[in-house]
């Protein structure tokens, strides 16, 4: 499954990574912010909290001094007077409104919700940390009020806890002043978080977007042909190395194309002299061809004539064992310059392989070769010339047997590794190739043997490239040599291949 490319310039990537970065930045710097803000407010609050009842604690004490407890609630009233007091209150553990600023919730009861957070809060009296501050919220607070000396003339002194100072402060005008300021830390976020991103998408233009845009037209001309183009570096950066090496790749480029130009010359001129020498080798072998099969008939005929025990008998089968070697190569050169055309019929590859075995092994003559063949586990037939393939094998074959000295193995196999071909092996165990040859192998005329044309393997490729197939050699000094013979297998509905 092809996965589908997203179609974004690297701008909007970039101003979408920018916006996401920038966003979760702003969202955690205002959490941060509003967490500290809250904190500084709650620990404001409870400052003001014992503030108040440091105030109301002394009022309170010096009422009672002078025995004018009837003046604790109006002197609450006026400590509560400032609008950031909302309301002042001293309760029992009952929850029976002793005192406050508000004269008519005196002798009441607190709210169950109330009384239930003070319980909650001083569940035992007997502890010394009683008597500390404990918010209840960030507005409202609870001081536990100890008896004194002082209070001993109105309360016994077994009394711990004289009651319970209920301090709730205004947040209204904190409220709308927090609330005015985080409005201008938004709008001064999002300024800052637009003015970056158009700094970064001015600085992204200048120094990455144009060059990559002139860079990205350079490679327009090149592919075009124009290899005539050559950038400046501007800067000792990133973009300035890539500009550096854009100009290396057009030089190796031109450098490149100067070779395949030389080479693309060289080698029309070796087809322009192969093809002559070609039409030159093909007249030479028509005419020599029949001069000496008249002298291998003659001398033939002189041989049968001579006696058994005349010297002369022996130098007569000489000659004509150089006369068919003269016919051999005069044929590999008629056939390498004016190849037949291919008669491509289905068949089994299979029988062209046993057949050439068959025609090799007695060329074995005193050595110890043993043949291997491993075909196909399944039947295939495929569009193909037999007595071509057989040749190719065939040669394949005597080379293999001439490459081995005394004894050794020689592997045929068949195999399909792809559907789309199938690979013939051909592996020996002789004395291999050297490296420095291999590159010159399928070349004509170019032979390591002494009885060699140097033809055999350039007809071969010549063959197996007609079956729009590929040969390929592997060998290893000492130990062996393979060649592996890729054909197309182009299947039809017939499950056969097709010409």
């Amino acid at each position: 499954m092809t996965q589908k490319l997203i179609d974004w310039n690297l701008r909007h990537k970039i101003i979408l990574h920018i916006l996401v970065v920038g966003i979760l930045a702003t969202i955690l710097l205002f959490s941060l912010y509003f967490s500290m803000q809250n904190a500084l407010i709650n620990t404001l609050y409870l400052q003001k909290a014992e503030m108040v009842a440091a105030m109301i604690d002394c009022n309170v004490t010096h009422h009672m001094e002078q025995g004018r407890s009837s003046n604790v609630g109006p002197a609450l009233s006026q400590i509560a007077a400032p609008s950031s007091i909302e309301r002042l209150r001293i309760i029992d553990l009952t929850g029976r409104i002793l005192n406050s600023s508000d004269p008519e919730e005196v002798a009441g009861t607190m709210e169950a919700d109330d009384l239930a957070a003070v319980k909650s809060l001083y569940p035992d009296l007997d502890q010394d940390h009683i008597f500390g501050v404990k918010p209840l919220t960030s507005t409202k607070s609870y001081i536990a009020i100890p008896n004194r000396e002082e209070c001993f003339g109105c309360h016994s002194p077994e009394t711990r806890v004289l009651g319970i100072l209920e301090v709730q402060l205004s947040d209204t005008f904190t409220s709308s002043l927090i609330s005015s300021f985080q409005i201008k830390s938004i709008i001064i976020a999002l300024v800052a978080l637009a003015v970056l991103i158009f700094i970064i998408l001015r600085l992204f233009e200048k120094i990455i977007n144009r060059p990559l845009a002139q860079l990205k037209n350079y490679m327009k001309r090149i592919q075009a042909g124009d290899l005539n183009v050559k950038l400046k570096p501007k800067k000792n950066d990133e973009i300035g190395g890539l500009t550096r090496d854009f100009n290396t790749m057009v030089k190796k480029l031109e450098e490149a194309n100067a070779r395949i130009e030389d080479l693309h010359k060289q080698q029309m001129e070796r087809a322009g002299h192969l093809a002559s020498l070609g039409e030159l080798a093909a007249g030479l072998a028509h005419e020599i061809k029949n001069p000496i099969a008249g002298i291998k008939g003659s001398l033939e005929i002189i041989t049968e004539r001579t006696d058994s025990d005349d010297p002369k008998k022996e130098i007569f089968i000489e000659i004509i064992k150089q006369t068919d070697k003269i016919h051999t190569i005069v044929q590999d050169l008629l056939n390498y310059a004016k190849p037949k055309d291919l008669e491509m019929l289905p068949g089994d590859p299979n029988l062209s392989l046993q057949e050439a075995i068959t025609l090799a092994k007695p060329q074995t003559k005193d050595k110890e070769i043993r043949f291997q063949y491993e075909d196909l586990e399944k039947d295939i037939a495929i569009v193909f010339d037999a007595n071509k393939l057989q040749e190719v094998i065939l040669n394949l074959l005597l080379n293999s047997i001439a490459a081995i000295d005394k004894a050794g193995t020689i592997t045929l196999k068949i195999e399909q590794p792809e559907d789309y071909e199938i690979v013939i092996s051909i592996s020996d165990t002789g004395k291999g190739i050297k490296p420095e040859h291999l590159d010159q192998l399928f070349t004509p005329f170019f032979t390591t043997r002494k009885e060699g044309t140097g033809l055999g393997l350039s007809i071969c490729k010549q063959i197996i490239e007609a079956h729009k197939g590929l040969i390929e050699v592997q060998s290893e000094l000492g130990k062996g040599t393979t060649f592996f013979i890729h054909l197309p297998l182009q299947k039809d509905g017939l499950g056969m291949s097709s010409a």
